[in-house]
């Protein structure tokens, strides 16, 4: 690459660029810059996107080398809740409140979490969760598949 640094003429009482004399050079503009390779997308949802590179959740950023499993759990946590209101609801109901009970089959029915957990060499962290099982477990599969890749593209 050859690059040819212009020629400074005085001019009075400032110095200025020669107009004959500009930056040149033998390679073009393009061929200087480093070259972008996109990155095979796995999965996209929302705030989701899995590659066989890293794996970006909300505001996080996982790298896919880092990961050593993942899992898909229902957290139930607030089936509990749901059936402690329930229980609760039933004892004021003698009291003719019915708005404890309600509140408590809502919180029952609906309050069923899928988490995606990634496990890395550190710790366990939640990557994902959603009220939809299908959701998480495609997040899960896509992660798994990841992984996999991963390790093809190194000859594991």
């Amino acid at each position: 690459m050859r690059v040819v640094t212009p020629k400074i003429v005085p001019r009075g009482d400032r110095c200025t660029r020669s107009p004959a004399v500009r930056f040149a050079s033998t390679t073009p503009r393009a061929a200087m810059q480093p070259r972008r390779t996109a990155e095979e997308v796995l999965f996209e949802h929302g705030a989701v996107k899995i590659t066989p590179a890293r794996v970006v959740s909300g505001g996080t950023t996982d790298a896919v080398a880092n990961i050593t499993s993942v899992k898909a759990a229902t957290d139930t946590t607030c089936r509990v809740y749901g059936a402690f209101i329930v229980l609760l609801g039933l004892l004021l109901a003698l009291t003719r409140s019915t708005e404890a009970i309600v509140l408590g089959v809502l919180h029952a029915v609906f309050g069923k979490y899928t988490e995606v957990v990634l496990t890395t060499g550190a710790a366990e962290q939640k990557a994902f969760r959603a009220r939809d099982e299908k959701l998480a477990l495609e997040v899960a599969s896509a992660i798994d598949l990841a992984i996999m890749k991963r390790g093809a593209l190194l000859g594991r």
